[in-house]
């Protein structure tokens, strides 16, 4: 058994429909269990109309539904056949027609919750599934598509949420694996799940990635395979680095770092199931089929290039915290910390001088503001006393990461990036080495972060 999972833009109209249906008729033999994203831009689509659909305007939300609607009509009638597509475009507008409901619902209560747009974004996924589903069997292939919400049981952190493995490997064992034996080929929304109650939840945007790797996790699958538009993980961003090229393999280490710092490839949390599974993920090009891609397993190559790749975020900030220095002061690190778990925060790096009693983290620009918030709330009565004598952010800044395995066994690369930095007249505003000794991040202004990118790929990677 393999899992084949199939981004927005390779399902992203009728033509990329038919491309993907024929991958999968092309590995029939292996047993394939598809999973989707929603139709490339439909989620963001959705997201917008909850927003809309709160604020009271009642005429833009029609006008984004019937968008929706037509276009998802469009693509049926190009790569569905009757009887099929009868049925599909019937269950299309009762799908639109229960949205519908939703968003009129949440312009009563003009609010949109993180419950709410969970249940609102979810319906992406299900009218791709139900459009692929339509066209493999107008093309002879027997498939049956599967409500996420009966497979994927998660918490209720609804927009981040994180799957149950036990209630979800006994649900798609009990679920999928007898539609495998039969021979039928199952299409699994991604990216949703739903809470022990039943109701909808979100694994966060690009989850459908992750939704792959747990079903193949809990089906035991040999490999599970994840399809986007570029001939898998690059060296870098093309968009800054046109010369970027696919690396052939990388470790699940190497894979996650990337992932974290912005790869936009993989979810971030995309090789967990594989490392307790132990199968390998094959990232793949449904617009370029046949080139192989890179693959991801436990080992990976240490081989070639000490860089791998290198990731990027923009838009990153830094939240300090700055203790007075007096001895006995109150202990920052530990406390700020925490206020980040908290709100669920990741935090790219972190620095802290125990002498001073600071404490800086880089994370999300559009954090901030809760986070300071927070942290004022936790020290206020040492800011008070003047124990902690001020809590700031920096922002306007980017955050990129060199990541290799062979980088902790490489000497000088330190010296070696503030040099090619310092000729580009680049600040670092932070830096560190993850401990395993798989990445180097570094924090630069925002105007120079693909000046850097660009820079350092020239450097480390031939």
């Amino acid at each position: 058994m393999i899992v084949l999972k199939f981004g927005g833009t390779s399902v992203g109209t009728a033509e990329a429909v038919l491309r993907v249906g024929a991958i999968i008729r092309a590995y029939r033999d292996r047993s394939p269990v598809v999973v989707l994203s929603a139709m490339s831009g439909v989620t963001d689509a959705l997201l917008v109309a909850a927003h809309t659909a709160a604020r009271g305007d009642h005429e833009e939300v029609h006008h984004l539904v019937r968008a929706l609607r037509e276009r998802h009509h469009a693509a049926a009638r190009q790569a569905v056949a009757e009887p099929f597509l009868n049925d599909v475009l019937q269950q299309f507008d009762a799908w639109f027609d229960t949205l519908n409901q939703v968003l009129a619902a949440l312009s009563l209560l003009r609010e949109a919750s993180p419950r709410s747009l969970d249940m609102v974004a979810a319906y992406g996924e299900k009218l791709s599934c139900a459009l692929m589903v339509a066209a493999l069997c107008s093309q002879d292939v027997v498939a049956r598509t599967l409500a996420a919400e009966t497979l994927v049981r998660t918490d209720n952190n609804f927009g981040e949420a994180m799957p149950l493995m036990e209630p979800t490997s006994a649900a798609a064992r009990a679920r999928i694996a007898p539609l495998v034996a039969d021979g039928i080929v199952p299409v699994v929304p991604g990216f949703a799940g739903a809470t022990a109650e039943g109701v909808t939840t979100t694994l966060g945007r690009g989850g459908s990635d992750y939704t792959a790797t747990i079903l193949g996790a809990a089906l035991g699958a040999q490999e599970v395979w994840i399809y986007s538009d570029t001939d898998g993980v690059l060296t870098a961003d093309p968009k800054i680095v046109p010369r970027a090229r696919p690396v052939p393999y990388l470790s699940y280490a190497e894979a996650r770092e990337l992932s974290f710092f912005g790869a936009k490839v993989i979810h971030p949390r995309t090789v967990l199931p594989a490392l307790d599974g132990q199968f390998p993920v094959r990232v793949r090009n449904s617009f370029n089929p046949e080139f192989a891609g890179t693959t991801i397993t436990g080992h990976g190559s240490r081989g070639g290039a000490s860089v791998k790749s290198i990731a990027y975020t923009r838009n990153v900030c830094t939240v300090t915290v700055e203790g007075s220095g007096r001895p006995g002061g109150p202990r920052v690190a530990g406390r700020a910390l925490g206020v980040i778990e908290r709100l669920s925060t990741d935090a790219f790096l972190t620095n802290a001088s125990s002498p001073e009693q600071n404490l800086s983290f880089v994370l999300h620009a559009e954090r901030a503001p809760a986070i300071i918030r927070d942290l004022k709330d936790e020290f206020a009565d040492e800011m008070r006393r003047g124990e902690v004598r001020r809590i700031d952010v920096r922002d306007g800044l980017g955050v990129f990461a060199m990541v290799g395995e062979a980088l902790g066994d490489t000497s000088g690369i330190g010296a070696r990036v503030f040099g090619v930095l310092g000729r580009i007249g680049a600040t670092v505003h932070g830096f560190a080495q993850a401990p395993s000794g798989t990445s180097f991040s570094f924090v630069v202004d925002a105007s120079r972060l693909d000046d850097a990118v660009r820079a350092l790929h020239g450097e480390f990677v031939p």
